[in-house]
């Protein structure tokens, strides 16, 4: 056991404390955004790719800097959805 004193915890400021709630709201506001964004990027990248017999994922990958494998898994799920839903391909 350590005879050092524990650290304490300043008081911020209430500009300092303005600020990193303003800017704690920001990110909160738009994670949600991002994450719709991301997820339609997914999906485009997938039905791209599995336009193409072969270096479809290569082609996306280079282009959203994925990893190739990571994008033919996508194109993978996105052929089966389509099977699923009787090739009709959602844009």
């Amino acid at each position: 056991m350590s005879d050092s004193p524990r650290a304490t915890r300043v008081v911020l400021s209430p500009q300092e404390a303005a600020e990193l709630d303003r800017l704690a709201a920001a990110l909160n506001e738009h994670a949600e955004a991002f994450e719709q964004a991301r997820a339609a990027l997914g999906r485009a990248a997938g039905r791209i790719a599995a336009r193409y017999e072969r270096g479809g994922p290569a082609a996306v990958a280079v282009r959203v800097g994925w990893s190739r494998q990571h994008v033919s898994t996508l194109a993978a799920a996105h052929r089966a959805q389509s099977e699923t839903h009787g090739g009709v391909e959602a844009a």
